[in-house]
């Protein structure tokens, strides 16, 4: 039986912040013991709040995880809860120190590990066995989810048990846009993504018709083939060229039973560690995702670079005032300056439009 593991009341997660974070709700004036040190909450502090540990003047840097979040907007007391009514933040100057705190690579472990998976033969290694509806144009997202739906509500698909599902890719985009033009050709890339995901077998593309997200364009300028095997372009289906929903439905159902044999015949096959790329996302960002789910991911990240692994963060917004954190561990300063370039791109892209990419929290973030 496992031993019951005792959390404290609140976790100091550093030596220098000058905060703790409370691992449950704190009740007024009920003396807590952090790091041996006692502080009694001025007010009843909500779990993953934070809550002073000494005296912070105004315009003093608030400390958390070793690092500044922000900067008090009045004198904060031991045992105030300190939350966006005492913080603000500001900018301040960061000092990029390209590669200073370089972390050593994971050292390499004894046993190499492995994954049962899908060798695609070009490269890319998968975790699952799909074939992809693709719609082109949110006039199409519709008809792509009645012809996945068709499949997950029969049977057919349990007698093809390599095949994972049929899954529509929608979005709200391809059309009232210029052709060819930054939006279009983001579209295009985005759609490639999904069409060429190791995870996917075979596709179908469907589209409307008429619109400015055409499929040829995204063929010819992703260089898109059919991947079950074939170096074809992928079939096309157009609702207007059908004759509208209902044909277009039974066309891709006849279209995506033909591939079912094929992608069938996937198997899979032990693959080794360092072909996983893991992609990883912005969570909650709550006041609990930074010391459980991200310290955890992290660490699961270094254990697959050992193995000779990747892993990935895609959204570069989110690490807008950290940048500096990373780019003194950037393995090069040329990778360092690429980082510091981008975020120096979405201030400009988003200031366009009169908008700020700084200290923009949901509710959820906050509360």
């Amino acid at each position: 039986m496992a031993s019951k593991i005792e959390v404290p009341p609140a976790i100091h997660l550093r030596p220098e912040d000058n905060v703790a974070i409370a691992t449950r709700t704190l009740e007024t004036g009920v003396s807590i013991d952090v790091g041996g040190d006692k502080v009694a909450p001025s007010k009843r502090i909500g779990l993953g709040h934070k809550m002073a540990l000494k005296h912070i003047k105004k315009g003093e840097t608030v400390i958390k995880y070793g690092q500044i979040i922000g900067f008090a907007t009045t004198d904060i007391n031991p045992g105030d809860h300190v939350h966006v009514h005492n913080i603000g933040a500001e900018n301040f100057a960061r000092d990029y120190a390209f590669c200073a705190d370089l972390p050593p690579h994971p050292a390499k472990p004894s046993e190499l590990r492995h994954f049962m998976g899908y060798d695609r033969g070009d490269g890319r290694y998968g975790t699952r066995n799909y074939i992809a509806i693709i719609s082109t144009v949110n006039c199409a997202s519709s008809t792509s989810k009645y012809i996945s739906e068709r499949f997950r509500a029969s049977d057919l698909l349990k007698q093809y048990p390599n095949v994972d599902g049929v899954v529509a890719i929608t979005h709200k985009a391809g059309c009232a846009m210029q052709y060819n033009g930054p939006d279009h050709n983001q579209l295009d890339l985005t759609l490639a993504g999904f069409a060429k995901h190791a995870n996917v077998a075979a596709y179908i593309l469907i589209g409307l018709g008429c619109e400015t997200g055409q499929a040829i364009h995204l063929i010819e300028n992703q260089n898109l083939i059919q991947l079950n095997g074939t170096k074809n372009k992928p079939l096309v289906l157009s609702i207007q060229e059908c004759g509208g929903i209902k044909k277009t439905v039974d066309a891709g159902i006849k279209a995506i039973a033909e591939l079912l044999p094929s992608v069938n015949q996937h198997k899979r096959v032990k693959i080794s560690a360092d072909k996983i790329i893991l992609g990883t996302n912005c969570g909650g960002s709550d006041g609990n995702s930074g010391i459980t789910a991200n310290p955890a991911l992290g660490i699961a990240s270094d254990l697959l670079i050992a193995q000779g692994g990747t892993s990935i963060i895609g959204e570069t917004t989110e690490i807008y005032g950290a940048e500096h954190l990373l780019t003194r561990r950037a393995i090069s300063k040329e990778v360092g300056q690429k980082l510091v370039d981008r975020i120096k791109w979405w201030e400009w892209y988003t200031g366009i439009f009169g908008a700020e990419i700084n200290n923009n929290p949901s509710p959820g973030n906050k509360d």
